[in-house]
């Protein structure tokens, strides 16, 4: 199975739609700020979504987190904001613990619009796949993140730019 993870896409599903027909995902989970998009990417893409509010989602009925599980693993899907969320793993203290918290051993977020990926840091994969809309990295590029679930249930991450 492959997961496609993004995040702040702020109302623009051109990029999604690319990543969606480069990658031809299993599933989409949506890390919030989709700004009213939310219905509309599963019914374009036809591939079943997952998706958190973020904060300039506003659509209230939209859950601020979510717990999936991911083969043998357990995961905390979250924008972010309400963790307090920066650029470095110095700022994730409150965020693995709350994911720790609810039983998780990976934690997904975005909100920064800054790809990372950190697999064992403090027992957790921790995965922001920054923007495919308006990146704030240094590089520009617009990202993704990738999951695969291999057949012995263990998950395979990668951040991706789109071409």
């Amino acid at each position: 199975m492959k997961i496609l993870v993004v995040s702040d896409t702020h109302s623009s599903l051109r990029n999604l739609l690319r990543v969606v027909d480069e990658e031809k995902p299993d599933k989409i989970f949506h890390l919030g700020d989709a700004q009213g998009k939310e219905l509309e990417i599963e019914a374009i893409t036809e591939v079943p979504v997952t998706v958190v509010r973020g904060n300039c989602d506003m659509d209230i009925s939209l859950p601020s987190e979510v717990l999936e599980e991911v083969g043998n693993h357990k995961a905390f899907l979250t924008h972010g904001h309400y963790y307090g969320v920066g650029m470095d793993l110095m700022d994730l203290d409150r965020i693995i613990e709350a994911a720790k918290n609810k039983g998780a051993d990976m934690v997904f977020f975005g909100h920064t619009h800054v790809p990372m990926l950190e697999l064992g840091y403090r027992g957790m994969t921790i995965m922001n796949p920054g923007s495919l809309t308006s990146p704030r990295q240094k590089s520009k590029k617009y990202t993704y993140g990738i999951l695969k679930i291999l057949e012995n249930g263990e998950v395979e991450c990668a951040l991706k730019a789109l071409k």
